[in-house]
């Protein structure tokens, strides 16, 4: 028989469902004749809960909270491809920069001049691999009663990941040849974009929390 080690953290690499985000891609020359590829997009999404899959209880539902990152070492993370750290594509203060704004923790990264980094490039850019992923350590446990954890603090963030299965519905990553005049302009319409999906998601969820009471009292009357 199985005996959750009530001292064992959390420790998760969060595999996700699929997203969608918008895309740009603008040229600009670096100065050889070449274009600059960058990416951008927020891996970790604050106060938005998604359905997480926990080795002892199932399927649970996960929130992180805007405090999470205070104070969570991020020096030198990672940006990998699949949570594979044969595939990197970046490093923080290397070619890639970290802020943790309202929505959560946004990256831009310059990616290097590698087959793997085209490659993933255009296949972000064409749409066709939209989501973001990340690993991470901590310590809070899921609510026995409720099947929730809410995410108060990141232990340890090992790495961000480009993935087509991302669990936060809203993570994203997007891609673009770099464009500083309008950068500003396209970090708005997407911080606005995730607000618009944030409140559809709620009401859908609140529909089918009325559908399944109505379906309980049916049953009960029947």
């Amino acid at each position: 028989m199985k005996i959750r080690d009530e001292k064992m953290p959390n420790l998760r690499s969060a595999y996700h469902f699929k997203a969608n985000f918008k895309t740009e891609c603008r040229s600009q020359e670096d100065g050889n004749g070449g274009k600059k590829l960058v990416i951008r997009g927020y891996p970790i999404l604050f106060n938005v809960e998604t359905k997480i899959y926990d080795w002892w209880y199932g399927e649970v539902t996960e929130v992180i909270l805007p405090t999470a990152l205070e104070g969570t070492k991020m020096d030198g993370l990672y940006l990998l491809v699949g949570h594979n750290p044969d595939n990197v594509l970046g490093r923080e203060g290397v070619n890639m920069r970290l802020e943790i704004d309202e929505t959560g923790l946004f990256f831009e990264c310059e990616l290097p001049n590698t087959q793997l980094a085209r490659d993933w490039y255009n296949l972000i850019e064409s749409g066709i691999v939209d989501g973001m992923s990340f690993g991470f350590i901590s310590h809070d446990k899921v609510n026995d009663s409720t099947l929730t954890r809410t995410i108060t603090h990141i232990d340890e963030l090992y790495e961000i990941t480009i993935t087509p299965f991302p669990a936060y519905y809203e993570a994203s990553v997007v891609a673009k040849a770099n464009a500083k005049t309008e950068e500003e302009n396209v970090r708005i319409a997407a911080e606005e974009e995730l607000r618009a999906r944030r409140e559809a998601e709620e009401k859908a969820r609140k529909e089918e929390a009325e559908k399944r009471q109505k379906f309980i009292k049916e049953m009960e009357d029947w």
